[in-house]
């Protein structure tokens, strides 16, 4: 149906077309049969005023012939050539002008021209004969030339030439107006047409395009909000199926591609999640095994990097006293003693410097992998304040306080070894920077559900905004670096490591007036049964 109104409103405008083609055609010619007429027209009143003009230039030199008898024959000649060149163009072009006459006067006008023009050439060729034959000289009176003058020049068949060829000009000059005023005319007529023509088919082009418009606005306007809907994701949009047949069936047809995208997007999107979920499977397997290889690569390269560290101070401190003691003449027993002394010291040092390597190569799942046995209270509280005094020199003091509920019957779940490595690390800190005042405090204390042993020196102490850091590996505080340059900072982290596999925890805090103090902190249990137990 809408094809139909279509193809209507195209032919109506093809029609207009063609109207203002024809109209053009039309304008053009007119304009054209106007414009020669008016230049005839003007041509024929140029040659009458040239010929005019001539002739009166050819009586002068008549003249001058009589009275001197002696004039340029051939300026003569050339005034007699381009006159009859004038009237053969004159005769031409009333001949042309009869073609363009619109009515009977015109005909008639042209007739009158012709017959004018008739005459001139036969008084012209009177004239030339004449002149030419010197005719005129056989009158010896001067009153019979000039009458003969004036019979050869003016009359010609009792007509007067002068006042007809007069008439002539007057004629033509009024003959040329008028086709101008009609050639204006034609052009304005032809414009006003032209106009009323435009006017006709800018209305109707404008009728015609609002009827279109308002025929496709509505269905156009639908199948563009179904397109947005589908660009914006909602492929379950559907345009009504309304409007002329062929807007119908392309709703209809929008409809089904919605319904087939729908279904495709809905397929679609169960694929890409199935395969973005066994592409996370296999990204975290492959991170994982990354993750796994990093950390084996970077244990192994700091182990060794701290393998070569730690070793070489104590390997060189117990090089260096061998060397000294062996150097020159033999020493006393109490020399040689102090050396070994010093030597033991060294020693001891790099036993416990492997110690801490071994326990740091063996990576945090190995500490965190502790075997904990049931420990009564009571004995876990002498063997802490043995092991403590056994890694004290016999010079430095030990200050030990008891209080809380101690005496109940109360256990806890210990690995002896690995809480025996906790409290060397505490106490070798506290010698290594407390050398000074070397005096230390333990502090026991048992609760219900916890004990808390609180280990404090009078050595260089920490800095409060530090604390949060000095369990990180390496990490190592401004006093501690200045006290020991040599140290390596990962006491600490294998201590926090184990009493977190003990789910107990460990703490620093300042001791006032100088020093630290470090606080453990591990679980109590009314009663367990005597078995290991492997965490």
């Amino acid at each position: 149906m809408f094809l139909r109104k279509l193809a209507v409103s195209l032919c109506v405008l093809l029609s207009i077309i063609l109207l203002q083609a024809g109209m053009a055609f039309w304008a053009q010619q007119n304009s054209e049969f106007h414009t020669e007429r008016n230049r005839v027209a003007n041509q024929m009143l140029a040659e009458f005023i040239s010929l005019r003009a001539d002739k009166q230039r050819l009586k002068v030199w008549l003249a001058e012939y009589l009275l001197t008898d002696d004039a340029n024959t051939q300026f003569r000649d050339t005034l007699f050539n381009r006159m009859q060149q004038q009237l053969s163009t004159l005769e031409q072009l009333a001949i042309r002008d009869q073609l363009y006459h619109s009515q009977e006067a015109d005909l008639q006008h042209t007739m009158q021209q012709v017959k004018v023009i008739s005459l001139l050439q036969t008084n012209l060729q009177t004239l030339e004969q004449a002149l030419k034959t010197r005719e005129i000289a056989r009158y010896k009176d001067d009153a019979e030339r000039w009458t003969a003058l004036i019979s050869l020049f003016d009359k010609i068949q009792d007509t007067d030439l002068a006042e007809l060829l007069q008439q002539a000009i007057v004629g033509q000059r009024q003959r040329a107006q008028s086709t101008e005023s009609d050639a204006l005319s034609a052009v304005q007529s032809v414009k006003r047409t032209t106009i009323l023509i435009s006017l006709l088919g800018l209305v109707l082009a404008i009728m015609l395009g609002f009827y279109l418009a308002r025929a496709l606005s509505r269905p156009l306007q639908s199948l563009l909000d179904g397109t947005k809907q589908l660009q914006q994701g909602h492929f379950e949009y559907r345009i009504a199926e309304q409007g002329p047949g062929e807007f119908a069936e392309l709703a209809r047809q929008f409809n089904l591609m919605s319904g087939y995208i729908a279904d495709y997007a809905k397929r679609e999107k169960q694929s890409q999640l199935a395969a973005e979920q066994l592409v996370a499977e296999r990204t975290s397997q492959l991170q994982q095994a990354l993750d796994q290889l990093h950390q084996a690569e970077y244990r192994q390269k700091q182990l060794l990097a701290d393998i070569s560290h730690e070793l070489r101070t104590p390997a060189t401190s117990i090089q260096g006293e061998a060397e000294i003691s062996l150097r020159g003449q033999p020493k006393s027993t109490s020399d040689y003693q102090d050396a070994f002394s010093r030597i033991l010291s060294a020693s001891q040092q790099l036993s416990r410097r492997i110690d801490d390597l071994l326990l740091l190569a063996r990576g945090e799942d190995r500490l965190r992998q502790v075997q904990l046995h049931t420990k009564p209270l009571a004995q876990f509280i002498q063997q802490s304040i043995s092991t403590i005094q056994q890694w004290l020199p016999a010079a430095v003091p030990l200050h030990t306080d008891i209080s809380g509920r101690t005496a109940d019957p109360l256990y806890l779940l210990v690995d002896d070894e690995k809480f025996s490595a906790v409290l060397r690390i505490i106490v070798d800190n506290a010698r290594q920077y407390a050398k000074d005042s070397p005096a230390l405090n333990l502090k026991l204390y048992a609760t219900e559900t916890e004990l808390q042993l609180t280990l404090a020196d009078q050595g260089i102490g920490i800095q409060p905004d530090e604390i949060a850091q000095v369990f990180a590996r390496h990490y190592r505080s401004s006093a501690a670096r200045q006290a020991r340059p040599d140290g390596l900072g990962i006491g600490l982290c294998i201590a926090k490591d184990i009493m977190e596999a003990h789910d107990g925890s460990i703490r620093l805090s300042a001791n006032q007036p100088r020093g630290t103090c470090v606080t453990l902190t591990l679980p109590l249990f009314p009663g367990v049964n005597d078995e290991d137990s492997d965490r």
